[in-house]
């Protein structure tokens, strides 16, 4: 009959490794009763086996039956015996002082006299190689690599030396293209990687993820040809593929905000060789119609780093409450500083009407304005541990084309990060406010409305603000709202999430509002989708709002 094994006197990390060395074999009950069978003398040898890389190498273990039934199951009761404790460690890395190194070895665990782990041993090795290839040493390798038992006195010396060898520059970049499609001037910029300068392998990952990101390219491939090292430094070769010139999308949904949804999309990436592009969106919903249309401009000395757009745009939106038709052209500069940091400073000519229902009007405003943002996560998509913060200043006045003067100050923020190894937490904040010479002449683009599936869930879209005489809700010139969220995970694709949403829109009083509730995520191909149900807590009468969304968290 076949044998089931229970393991006894060790942790669960050496019980683990037991059950894996003798899980392949295949064992007979009444072979391991007996202590001279080979069975008996073949399972304790692969017990011992399993137990040695731990630093155990001269354990002992007997075999327990179970009375009602010998072999189910067997038991393995192992006495450890003396630890096997390290009295020789040379670790050393002949490199031309790279502090990289010098960090590894500070922080690899095993020093004389503690207990000898060999997967310790065997992960130094591979850090130290890992790290050699890639910084581009090119010729690293191991002059020493050893590792010596001495079973008998319980002892063990490592002798490990790694030589990483010269590290390699980047001599030369040599592009690639099928057809001639952008300038090389423009291509060779976007690139950033310098000749005759050191480079990592996470660098040219990162360089070949962005040059994806343009829109530009079909297909980059990377390519460091060994076999052409010069004098320590060796070629870098990139292949581009272009990418389709225009580009036609269509998309239907819905959300609980904005009811049913259309949308059409038009890109043109490449309008001429210096890489400018064009785009058209008209959005169609119950609560907003708009049309949207941006032409970007690359920067001729840092095209990845700083761009120009020209935007213009119109939206009519109608809430139950106010009624506005906006017009806006828009000037903008986009600068990117460090790969984290973003800076746009832009001005706006706007146009609106509107009407909340016993304010009506019309404003004609120049608003100048800068953005600055930063954001910070192990993954954009589903981050266990991630940040943004952005904050936004802008303002017109009515000296200067401008039907009413304000100065209006936003902030934003969201931090996320694992509690335990299934669950995430997740907090949001918004803060603005606002400095105005006549309010009532200000279009509601720049009035403050809370309430929605990225504000306060269980209450209406923009449904909380000052009201007016009617008791509509008119905006407020200050916000703040917030946020935190539990998310648990309890399928590779599938999570469950409770929150607490609060704040207000307010113009002089805040009147706190709060609501809780729960839902599902789903980690789609396309970014998440969230399912929540909330339940406003200071409203006279019961009620509760379905929100759906999709995006990244971040």
């Amino acid at each position: 009959m076949a044998v089931n094994f229970k393991v006894v006197g060790v942790d669960k990390q050496i019980e683990a490794n037991v059950l894996s060395f003798i899980g392949g074999k295949s064992y007979q009950c009444d072979a391991l009763q007996s202590t001279i069978t080979r069975q008996h003398k073949a399972l304790k040898d692969q017990v011992k086996l399993a137990i040695q890389p731990f630093g155990y190498f001269n354990s002992s273990l007997t075999l327990k039956s179970n009375e009602s039934n010998q072999c189910e199951p067997l038991i393995i009761d192992i006495d450890l015996g003396p630890e096997t404790t390290l009295r020789v460690v040379d670790v050393r890395v002949l490199s031309p002082g790279d502090e990289a190194f010098d960090q590894v070895l500070k922080k690899h665990p095993m020093k004389i006299g503690q207990r000898l782990v060999q997967q310790q041993y065997e992960q130094l090795k591979s850090r130290l190689l890992e790290l050699a290839m890639e910084k581009f040493y090119l010729d690293a390798r191991f002059v020493e690599k050893k590792l010596n038992v001495f079973a008998e006195e319980n002892a063990a010396e490592i002798k490990l030396i790694f030589d990483t060898g010269p590290r390699y520059r980047i001599s030369e970049v040599k592009i690639n293209t099928s057809q001639s499609f952008l300038d090389v001037a423009l291509v060779n910029r976007l690139v950033a990687i310098e000749q005759n300068s050191y480079v990592t392998q996470s660098q040219l990952y990162k360089a070949k993820q962005k040059l994806n990101s343009y829109g530009y390219f079909q297909q980059v491939l990377f390519e460091v040809d060994e076999d052409k090292i010069i004098d320590g430094k060796v070629p870098l070769e990139i292949t581009f593929s272009p990418a389709a010139k225009y580009d036609y999308s269509v998309g239907l949904g819905a959300s609980t905000d904005r009811g049913g949804q259309a949308s059409f999309k038009y890109n043109n990436y490449r309008v001429n060789s210096k890489g400018h592009q064009f785009s058209a969106q008209l959005n169609l919903s119950q609560v907003n119609n708009e049309f949207i249309s941006d032409y970007k401009i690359p920067d001729k000395q840092q095209p990845a780093n700083e761009w120009f757009n020209f935007k213009l745009g119109y939206r009519d939106q109608r809430t139950d409450n106010v009624e506005s038709q906006t017009s806006k052209l828009g000037l903008s500069q986009t600068i990117i500083m460090n790969n984290r940091w973003q800076n746009i400073n832009f001005i706006d000519v706007l146009h609106e009407t509107f009407d909340t229902g016993v304010d009506q009007g019309e404003s004609l405003l120049l608003v100048p304005g800068v953005s600055l943002s930063l954001t910070d996560a192990d993954n954009l998509t589903r981050p266990n541990r991630g940040y943004k913060i952005q904050t936004e200043f802008k303002g017109a006045s009515e000296d200067v084309f401008s039907d009413a003067s304000f100065v209006q100050l936003t902030l934003f923020g969201k931090y996320i990060h694992t509690l335990g190894e299934r669950n995430r937490m997740l907090y949001r904040a918004r803060l603005g406010a606002t400095a105005s010479s006549d309010f009532d002449e200000l279009p509601t683009t720049y009035r403050f409305f809370a309430g929605g599936d990225t504000s306060i869930r269980g209450y209406d879209f923009e449904s909380i603000s000052p009201l007016n005489d009617a008791g509509d809700t008119a905006g407020g010139k200050h916000l703040a709202v917030g946020s935190i969220e539990f998310e648990h995970q309890f399928a590779e694709q599938w999570a469950w999430a409770a929150f607490s949403d609060f704040g207000d829109s307010f113009s002089d009083s805040f009147d706190f509002k709060y609501s809780v509730g729960s839902g599902i995520r789903w980690f789609s191909p396309i970014g998440p989708i969230r399912v929540d149900v909330g339940v406003p807590l200071n409203q006279d009468q019961d009620d509760f709002r379905l929100h759906i969304t999709i995006g990244p968290d971040l």
